[in-house]
């Protein structure tokens, strides 16, 4: 998905009175950064032919973007669809309707999103006729597009789990083949629920072929036996061809391990694995092709192609960047991680060495992306013909398509691609594709790198015509407090001033303060759902959690460290000043204090227009307030251990660590709020943590003066990387507000450049 996270889908939107709720709605996304939801509905009622599905939804495009300026990932259109089971003549092609709309909303409109309430299909039917129908019909919504689905996961399997039979009914009425609708009802009537076969065979292996056992190996992640496996293939291809060992390995490589990773790769796109299944795949085939390795005779060059990869200058962020070196390496592909922090000239160098057929770039946010126009723009400047592909939470297919131009991008310029061209993947499984089309034959690669390009050219004339009614930004800078917060009567008095480190801190009191779900869906790849979820949790999940808590205790790769503090300090329009904490105690008046530090803080130009700095006493009012203050860490220990595990080979175990240390430095972040808490007498939710990089301050560059303020490297270790990130990537920092009318708010990013 290209929603950022943290973005809400505030309202939904038609045009069933014309333009009037659109023109209502649009400002406030703008305003919020929000992503509307978009029904193809009109003054005619809801669209149910294709044309009609199409029509409306330019419709909605041209006022939303074209108009308004929202960003077309912030559109996501519901082309609707309708049950297919009345028998009504009108609705028998509804399934392929959709579908179709489906496919050319996400063609005519790029960027959009789109989304359906996939139960609308098969309304009237029994429900396990129903869960068949929803199933494939997903299967087929995501094939051509489907980005969201509104389901009941009780009622959805996946569609390599549909009976062959069952799923040939539903496809047939589904695209609306002869007989198709009393067949399937003749069918379900006679026929319960289909049964789960369960672990009937000792071996399920049984009566597959060779091949067909390895294929099942890689995609179930069973290691055991996969080596004697391939000695039995090769040596029967051998045979069965007349040819060597060497030739025979070769074969099987291309015709047996590389599909059944496909196949994995295509599962995990349907959304029928989760990711630490990948990297078990992953693994299994792994060792398959070092034990095929063995047949191989020793030629330089014997791969599908070179790819180097690197996340980017100032960004320590490459979790994204390991998993697609992991799937392009197990796909056949020889790939250069050179790692993170990656100096530009150090990555084009290396692609000259050894004379990669593509670039990979991965950045975690904004201000390190900026680092991929300059790449491009140099391999430009320099002649190279390396394509680039990037990635990242903080890139979407828009930005790929903006820097794929390494002229001024102004409104008099000509466009002037990059001609070897700029690819935005999604996710590592279209990284690979997208390599797999650049290292196609050349009239193939040829047409896959002209269609981006034209995709870019008609993007950048479609912005390029709508600018002129763009509203102009604001230049002056607001700093007139928020008259929605109000003076606090008292103010709380901190045990200490200054900073104290805490480094004797459990794991398991660390641990309690985690927040459990987001360790198990965000981190750790659990997206199913009801009972197949909870299976997962209690089989898998808890069990794991458990063993990796022994093991870091053991193996001492989780070394949660604090440094925090409490500072005097005054609010004076949009700026906090911190002064030295010495000066509580000096007798002096206030306006003699020595300042510390400042922090500016954005304000939002609408609503109440709120500011961090208000929270706190004013300069004004003669009070001296106080802030906190907080660096965490669970330590380098944590990079370097996940880093062992990659180098091993062992992805899903580095996965899981790496998705426990990061939620473990959340949990200790809360374990010193609370602290905090405790010491300041707060409660409720008084005490409110904002970090730096989020909404309401979003400037990273902050934590310079934070790390001037708190001796946080000298004390816990944790630096600080060009672009202001913390090092290790396992670290947090905030500044705690005890006004009990804070709270969570936006600043858009126009507000936020201002200060």
């Amino acid at each position: 998905m290209e929603i950022y996270p943290g973005r809400a889908i505030i309202n939904s939107i038609n045009m069933e009175n014309g333009r009037q709720r659109i023109e209502r709605v649009v400002p406030l996304a703008l305003e919020h950064g929000a992503a509307l939801i978009a029904l193809t509905i009109d003054e005619e009622g809801m669209a149910k032919s294709v044309e009609r599905k199409v029509e409306i939804a330019h419709k909605i495009y041209d006022i939303c973007v074209n108009e308004y300026g929202l960003s077309p990932n912030a559109l996501i259109f519901d082309p609707l669809t309708f049950t297919i089971t009345t028998g009504q003549e009108e609705l028998q092609t509804a399934g392929i309707d959709t579908l179709e709309g489906i496919r050319r909303i996400k063609e005519e409109l790029p960027g959009v999103m789109t989304v359906l309430g996939v139960s609308n299909v098969s309304f009237g039917l029994k429900q396990h006729a129903r869960a068949v129908l929803n199933s494939v019909f997903l299967y087929h919504a995501v094939k051509v597009g489907l980005d969201m689905a509104i389901v009941n996961p009780t009622h959805i399997k996946p569609y390599a789990e549909v009976d062959s039979e069952q799923r040939q009914l539903a496809e047939d009425l589904i695209f609306n083949r002869p007989d198709a609708l009393p067949r399937f009802i003749e069918y379900f009537e006679s026929h319960g629920p289909q049964k789960t076969e369960g672990a009937t065979k000792a071996d399920p292996t049984e009566g597959m072929s060779t091949a067909e056992r390895i294929h099942w190996q890689i995609l179930h992640r069973r290691k055991e036996g996969i080596e004697p496996l391939i000695d039995e293939i090769i040596k029967q291809r051998a045979e069965e061809n007349a040819v060597s060992t060497d030739e025979a390995a070769v074969d099987v490589l291309n015709t047996v391990l590389l599909p059944a990773m496909k196949d994995v790769g295509d599962r995990f796109g349907a959304g029928e694995l989760i990711l630490p299944f990948v990297l078990q795949s992953a693994e299994v085939m792994k060792k398959a092709v070092a034990h095929l390795e063995n047949y191989l005779e020793k030629q330089e060059g014997y791969t599908k192609g070179k790819v180097v990869l690197a996340t980017v200058f100032g960004d320590v962020h490459d979790i994204g960047k390991n998993l697609v070196n992991t799937i392009l390496t197990n796909n056949g592909y020889t790939v250069y991680d050179l790692g993170k922090q990656v100096p530009l000239n150090t990555i084009i160098e290396k692609a000259i060495e050894v004379k990669a057929d593509a670039i990979g770039l991965s950045a975690l946010l904004v201000s390190t992306s900026k680092q991929m126009p300059l790449c491009v723009k140099e391999l430009h400047k320099r002649g190279h013909n390396f394509p680039v592909i990037i990635g990242g939470a903080a890139i979407n297919r828009s930005f790929g398509r903006r820097i794929l131009f390494v002229d001024e991008q102004t409104p008099e310029a000509t466009p002037l691609p990059y001609e070897p061209g700029v690819f935005y993947a999604r996710d590592a499984f279209e990284g690979l594709d997208i390599v797999d089309r650049l290292t196609s034959p050349s009239e193939q690669r040829s047409d896959f790198v002209q269609k981006i390009k034209q995709e870019a050219i008609n993007e950048r004339q479609r912005k390029a015509s709508g600018k002129a009614d763009a509203p102009a930004s604001q230049t002056q800078i607001d700093t007139t407090p928020s008259a929605s917060i109000k003076p606090l009567a008292t103010l709380p008095r901190p045990p200490f001033w200054g900073a104290r480190v805490l480094d004797r801190i459990g794991l398991e009191d660390v641990a309690e303060c985690m927040d459990i779900k987001t360790l198990y869906r965000l981190h750790w790849g659990g997206k199913s759902h009801g009972e197949e979820f909870e299976r997962l949790v209690e089989q898998d999940f808890k069990p794991r959690l458990e063993r990796m808590m022994r093991s870091a205790r053991q193996l001492r790769y989780l070394q949660p460290k604090v440094v925090y503090g409490y500072y005097p300090c005054q609010s004076s329009g949009n700026e906090l000043i911190v002064y030295e904490p010495g000066e509580v105690e000096s007798g002096k008046p206030v306006s003699q204090w020595r300042e510390f530090k400042r922090f500016s803080f954005p304000r939002q130009r609408e609503r109440d227009r709120l500011c961090l700095a208000d929270y706190f006493a004013s300069v004004e009012s003669g009070n001296v307030d106080v802030v906190p203050l907080q660096v965490v860490t669970m330590g380098s220990a944590a990079s370097d251990y996940i880093e062992q595990l990659q180098q091993a080979g062992d992805y899903s175990e580095g996965y899981f660590v790496h998705g426990l240390a990061v939620e473990m430095a959340e949990g200790l972040a809360e374990y010193t709020n609370r602290l905090v808490r405790q010491e300041l007498g707060l409660e409720g939710e008084r005490g409110r943590r904002y970090s730096w990089g989020y909404s309401a301050i979003p400037d990273l560059e902050d934590h310079e003066r934070l790390f001037q303020v708190l001796p946080v490297t000298a004390s816990i270790g944790v630096s600080l990387t060009e672009s202001y990130q913390l090092v290790p990537e396992q670290s947090t920092a905030a500044i705690i507000v005890h006004h009990p009318q804070s709270s969570y708010f936006s600043v858009r990013a126009t507000e936020a450049a201002l200060v």
